[in-house]
């Protein structure tokens, strides 16, 4: 018997391939039939399309999409970034209240879509595989886009649900038995597909705007794995190769362009899908009008921020009904379509490299090179630099930063927590029903139904 999740891959893929010519992210106008079947690989041109649907189905579903259903929203209300405003219980409603359940339909959502969406990055690979009439070039630079994105898919699912399945087959029949695999092997094979990623691509973005992953992207992401495995040699090293990227990335220090889409501390966005549309963030963090009809920022995560920090001026608005007030992420300033699109969804930035080379170089014993990093980040912000005198207290400085300058980002603060065994202290006081079984969500009811090789479920639930 298939399992929800292969059938799903396949009825995904093959509307998404259908589909692929409605969304403007698209640069080349094909048919149908080229975009299904073997046709999909017997041309650069259509392989591309191919990939370009994968990217915009990143951004529509799954944990890197912007919309509710995203991480930036379920794991902004999961940790201590954002206050849940709906009315009566619901599935987004319980991860603010650590009350998710295995029938939780975002919880099964996050599942789904992602591994559809790896499932069409393996239908892809194997499709470039077989075809020898693309030339070897773009076959590099599509395998090695392709395994980046199988990789962050598993990377954000073994965060979130622990030990899991790697995908790397579209077999039904293997996928329809696939076991769960230790955390351990999992970020291996993560690594595993990064290295052959870092070595298929150059540092040349394929496209405009940088929707395209290059080899920066992927040794971004090398960086943030080694970090969470505490491999802080390798973690330094891949931040510093980026940061050292000085021809493409800087620091922006106006504030107000850090996330617009010509920025030039982005390393990977993606497209909002229609020209002139802006980020699906920027629609549903925004309100103009009090109550929020989902979530407002934590009042605790806003007192956090100084009076003279320039990230609370630029980065949270405020909204009163004159008696009240809330806060919002205002990051993504745009709601509506502006004819042409000025915000993208930023997923690595050039802050987020510096916070991981000042947290490795910390733990290695590089603490004025630690410093520096971290207050690169302060000194954007209108801060001084870093009191801290000994190791444990710069530590505690870079994760203050990262709480300050990457809020509700994808769930760096979620994660952050977790890693770090922070958890427990940082909830425990403000949600009643938090208990260690939170540390990861449970796996989707409807999968263990069907393949009992995902049991056992994560204790707790």
């Amino acid at each position: 018997m298939k399992t929800k999740f292969t059938i799903s891959f396949m009825v995904t893929i093959i509307l998404g391939l259908l589909l692929v010519g409605c969304d403007k992210f698209i640069e080349v106008d094909l048919p149908e039939s080229q975009l299904t079947g073997p046709a999909v690989y017997e041309d650069q041109t259509t392989a591309t399309a191919a990939l370009s649907d994968l990217y915009a189905r990143l951004r529509n579903g799954g944990v890197l999409t912007g919309n509710t259903d995203g991480t930036s929203m379920v794991l902004g209300l999961y940790a201590d970034e954002l206050k849940y405003y709906g009315t009566g219980t619901s599935a987004l409603e319980s991860f603010y209240s650590n009350s998710v359940i295995p029938s939780n339909t975002y919880i099964a959502d996050l599942w789904s879509n992602s591994y559809a969406q790896i499932y069409a990055a393996n239908a892809l690979l194997e499709g470039l595989e077989n075809s020898p009439e693309i030339p070897e070039s773009a076959t590099h630079q599509l395998q090695g886009e392709t395994l980046f994105i199988r990789a962050i898919l598993h990377f954000y699912l073994v965060n979130l649900f622990g030990d899991i399945p790697y995908i790397t087959t579209t077999d039904y029949q293997n996928n329809a038995q696939a076991k769960r695999l230790p955390s351990s092997e999992v970020m291996a094979n993560i690594i595993s597909d990064l290295e052959e990623a870092d070595l298929k691509l150059t540092y040349e973005y394929p496209a405009q705007n940088r929707v395209r992953a290059n080899k920066a992207v992927v040794r971004a992401l090398l960086a943030r794995v080694h970090l969470y495995l505490e491999h802080w040699s390798l973690a330094e090293m891949y931040a510093a190769d980026v940061i050292g990227q000085t021809a493409l990335y800087a620091v922006e220090s106006n504030l107000d362009a850090v996330f617009l889409k010509g920025s030039t501390a982005t390393i990977w966005q993606l497209h909002p899908g229609v020209s002139g549309a802006n980020t699906l963030q920027g629609k549903i963090f925004s309100f103009s009008s009090g109550p929020p009809a989902i979530a407002s920022l934590n009042q605790e995560l806003v007192s956090s921020f100084t009076e003279n920090d320039l990230r609370r001026q630029h980065w949270i608005k405020s909204v009163t009904d004159g008696s009240q007030v809330w806060y919002h992420p205002y990051k993504y300033k745009l709601t509506e379509n502006t004819g042409v699109s000025e915000e993208y969804s930023i997923v690595l930035r050039l802050e987020e490299q510096l916070l991981i080379r000042a947290e490795a170089r910390a733990n290695i014993g590089d603490i004025d090179g630690a410093k520096q990093d971290l207050n690169t980040i302060r000194n954007r912000a209108g801060l001084e630099d870093s009191t801290a005198e000994t190791t444990t207290e710069l530590l505690a400085d870079i994760q203050q930063e990262r709480k300050l300058e990457l809020f509700t980002e994808f769930g760096h603060r979620w994660l952050d927590l977790k890693r770090k065994g922070m958890a427990e202290a940082a909830l425990s006081p403000i949600k009643p029903a938090w208990g260690p079984k939170n540390l990861l969500f449970p796996l989707p009811e409807s999968e263990l139904l069907l393949n009992p090789n995902l049991e056992p479920q994560n204790t707790g639930y």
